[in-house]
């Protein structure tokens, strides 16, 4: 059998091989440098879609709430018969007082059948005409109920279960699915006073004139009165705040809360107060907004009553007054707070993006009073400079990081000249953009 030849290091056929393939990598590294040096000296457009974004100036303090507040004695066992946040009348009766854990059950149980019967009876006052109505307010109903879920607003989930299996009741009768829930009804009835007769008579306690009902479980009080706290400056506020002025409601059914005024008495830094001042220098006279992070997210309509700065200790003292009520405000006594100053909605454009065009229609590299600003925007395969509106007093310039929020396009040109849409594809870096360039 004949011998194969091989090469041996160092022959001609193994040099030549070795030498094309460091030709081969010299190329490809020259042509991955040549690449490179490209990237650097004409670098790619990048782009960034126009979203729609709110920007919210916002003042963060810690303070009091103040409200116009009587306290209702009672002690044991305690049973509630009004909700937090409910208004009931004089002489109602809000909670009552059990002698046993049992007889805490029974009124449980009594309150969980009447609702049954209320649902039961309002489920059969339907007619046949409501059909497409019902249906979407079942819908309604399960998407409220998942969004109480999705935001832990887990109070509002029981009204939403209600809602759902109130329409879903009523299309039964109205389908002929079922007949009527008169069987139903009168088997509760007789349960309820079954119930009832176990129960008695507890002894109830009573509001004392009208207002809004919050029990003693889910609320506290202050340790001072209002006039002497609204008495307080910064500095003594700053004391107050620090010496934990929160007590709980013992010996205390509840309170209720006359009127439909409270007040926030707020401390923040001094560099946040001022924007609670106009250019008056007094108190803003345009409404703010107030919310409570964590307790209470949705912000409520305000007024700025009072506002000292202190320079001295870099602190200012406020007081925002609001006329909107609800158990979730009824609930807090000592609370950090966010004063919404100001809101501004709009397209959120990377500053980057933003070009000024001279008269002559060439850029300049700074901005100048005269000078038209604008982004380039993708359209197609080309790009179009588009106007947005110069800063001034009626588009006064909001940033959010490295954005800015400006105008999205109207027809209405003397609101905003801007000729930027939203989902519009902005430039954010390109090179030697101009109006009509092929992409």
């Amino acid at each position: 059998m004949a011998d194969k030849t091989h090469s041996e290091p160092g022959t001609p056929g193994v040099l030549s091989r070795l030498a094309g393939i460091a030709v081969v990598a010299v190329v490809l590294a020259g042509i991955y440098v040549g690449y490179q040096a490209l990237q650097v000296l004409f670098p790619p457009n990048t782009y960034e879609t126009a979203m729609l974004a709110t920007v919210a100036d916002t003042v963060s303090a810690d303070g009091v709430l103040l409200f116009d507040e009587t306290y209702i004695s009672g002690s044991g066992t305690l049973g509630y018969l009004a909700a937090d946040g409910e208004r009931v009348s004089a002489g109602a009766a809000v909670a009552e007082i059990y002698s046993s854990p049992e007889q805490a059950g029974l009124r449980q149980q009594l309150t969980a059948l009447n609702d049954q019967i209320e649902l039961l009876q309002r489920s059969q006052n339907t007619t046949a005409t409501q059909l497409d109505s019902l249906r979407k307010e079942r819908s309604g109903a399960l998407y409220d109920l998942m969004d109480a879920l999705d935001s832990s607003a887990y109070d509002e989930t029981a009204q939403g279960e209600e809602n759902y299996i109130l329409a879903q009741n009523k299309l039964w009768v109205i389908t002929g699915e079922v007949s009527d829930f008169s069987a139903q009804i009168a088997a509760l009835t007789q349960q309820s006073a079954q119930v009832q007769a176990q129960l008695g008579a507890p002894t109830q306690i009573a509001a004392p004139q009208t207002g809004y009902f919050i029990r003693s479980t889910a609320a506290g009080r202050l340790n001072a009165g209002a006039d002497d706290i609204l008495a307080l400056d910064a500095a003594g506020l700053e004391a107050y705040l620090n010496s934990d002025p929160e007590l709980p409601l013992d010996g205390c059914a509840g309170k209720l809360v006359s009127g439909f005024t409270w007040r926030y008495v707020g401390l923040c830094s001094a560099k946040e107060g001022e924007k609670l001042l106009g250019d008056n220098g007094k108190p803003l006279t345009r409404s703010v907004k107030i919310k409570f992070p964590g307790q209470m997210e949705t912000p409520l309509k305000a007024s700025v009553s009072e506002v000292s700065i202190d320079e001295a200790s870099g602190l200012a003292r406020f007081v925002v007054t609001c006329e909107v009520i609800n158990g979730d405000v009824l609930r807090l006594s000592r609370a950090k707070a966010q004063i919404i100053v100001d809101e501004t909605t709009g397209l959120r454009i990377p500053i980057e993006a933003v070009h000024y065009l001279k008269e002559d229609g060439t850029e300049s590299e700074t901005q100048g009073e005269n000078y038209i600003p604008g982004v380039y925007v993708k359209y197609g395969n080309l790009a179009r400079f588009c106007k947005i509106d110069p800063v001034d007093s009626a588009h006064p310039l909001v940033t959010d990081g490295d954005y800015c929020i400006v105008m999205p396009s109207s027809t209405d040109k003397t609101k905003t000249i801007s000729e930027v849409r939203l989902y519009d594809e902005i430039i954010v870096s390109g090179q030697n953009l101009y109006d009509g360039k092929l992409l």
